[in-house]
């Protein structure tokens, strides 16, 4: 390589100074940054000991359903023939759900009973008639021979009287018994049936279409729990929603907390900024075990105060269970308070130590979700450190200053 070439490649002193400053400013720069980022990662959040009243609950979830639900069927079998009613509907009761055509047993039952039940009401008249008109000469025929026809009378009486009750019950498992009168004649010689509401509510589910076959056998029944899926008596359900309920599962070792009357706030996934008032209202008699997590659970029934069209059946929802109440407590946020199994500890600020901060031992009491009561150690104004739960330094928990920290297990 020529001497020209070689001085062609060297540097000027001036982008020798100016390089030598650009290495001191990043170096300053990255030392800086690693600072800051310890500054960062040591800063916290700081909380002050306020007094408030803190509300002990228990955190658990359910389902909204109507307290009664009316699941409709058909007395006898048939086929639908046309719906009245979809679902969302409010409804009345003696209001027009559906119709539907009986098959032939079914109609044939209908139209004996009703015949049977006219037979009776003919030979019943009649005999009143006779007994009466005997009744003033039994001194003439013998009084024997009169007591034994009203006592035939009495016995015809006690049947019509009966077949009546049977017929009733057809006709109103079949919405007959409020029907009009060309509707009721229309069924007894077409087998059309005309199945109403038996009360006031909302059409929750609809089960059946037009043309589907219906299975009889079941009148219209009431339930407290949630209706299952699609069967084949099953052809809507009417849910009263004048009054709802939250069915909750408590865990056997919670149960002492529960008691009848006890104030809850019910909150639904769909809406969870509303919170409505309800109370404890029933706690299920038997416990029910869950096999596979390997519990044992009762299930408690939860009444919802409040009315609102927003509240639906099947929605999900959180209660909680308020079992206990402390008024005017110095609490902590849950944040600020590390619990041990044999100790709690806050974090407050100390210049003295190294670190910045020292561990100090408290004395807790009443807990929720979000506060904590502290009972002693802290006095009301004092200000603690937000505590980081995922830090390792947590199972180091100092006794005092300059002492050695002892290792805890973290309390779940």
């Amino acid at each position: 390589m020529t001497s020209k070439a070689f001085k062609a490649r060297r540097f000027s002193r001036r982008q020798v100074v100016l390089a030598a400053v650009g290495l001191l400013v990043l170096v300053i720069a990255g030392i800086s940054w690693k600072r800051l980022q310890s500054d960062t990662q040591n800063t916290s959040k700081l909380f002050k000991v306020q007094r408030k009243n803190i509300a002990q609950s228990l955190q658990l979830s359910g389902k909204i359903f109507p307290e009664k639900t009316m699941v409709i069927t058909a007395q006898q079998s048939g086929r639908i023939v046309a719906l009245d009613v979809k679902e969302g509907a409010k409804v009345e009761p003696n209001d027009l759900l559906f119709t539907m055509q009986l098959e032939a047993a079914g109609q044939t039952e209908l139209m004996d009973l009703r015949a049977r039940v006219r037979a009776l009401e003919y030979e019943v008249g009649s005999a009143s008639k006779l007994v009466k008109n005997k009744s003033l000469v039994k001194e003439l025929i013998g009084v024997d021979q009169v007591a034994r026809e009203e006592s035939d009378l009495q016995k015809m009486r006690l049947e019509l009287d009966s077949a009546r009750e049977r017929l009733s019950i057809m006709e109103s498992n079949l919405g007959l018994s409020q029907a009009a009168p060309k509707a009721r004649n229309s069924a007894g010689t077409s087998g059309l049936v005309y199945v109403r509401s038996p009360i006031q509510g909302i059409v929750t589910l609809v089960d059946k279409r037009p043309g589907d076959f219906v299975m009889g056998g079941a009148g219209m029944s009431a339930g407290v729990s949630e209706v299952g899926g699609s069967n084949d008596r099953m052809v809507m359900v009417v849910a009263d929603m004048s009054k709802l309920q939250v069915r909750i599962k408590v865990m056997e070792a919670d149960l002492r907390f529960v008691k009848q009357g006890l104030p809850v706030k019910v909150r639904l996934d769909a809406y969870p900024d509303i919170a409505y008032d309800g109370e404890v209202e029933q706690i299920g008699g038997q416990g029910r075990a869950e096999t596979k997590a390997g519990y044992t659970y009762f299930d408690v029934y939860v009444g919802v105060n409040q009315k609102d069209a927003r509240l639906l059946p099947e929605m999900n929802a959180t209660v909680d269970l308020i079992f206990a109440e402390q008024e005017n407590a110095l609490t902590l946020p849950v944040s600020c308070v590390l619990m041990l199994p044999t100790q709690s500890y806050v974090r407050l600020q100390d210049s003295k130590n190294p670190q910045g901060f020292r561990y100090a031992p408290v004395q807790t009491g009443a807990i929720n979700a979000i506060d904590v009561q502290i009972v002693s150690g802290l006095k009301e104004g004092d200000e603690v450190m937000e505590i980081d739960f995922a830090s390792p330094q947590i199972f180091e928990v100092a006794e005092g200053p300059g002492k050695t920290a002892k290792n805890e297990a973290v309390k779940q």
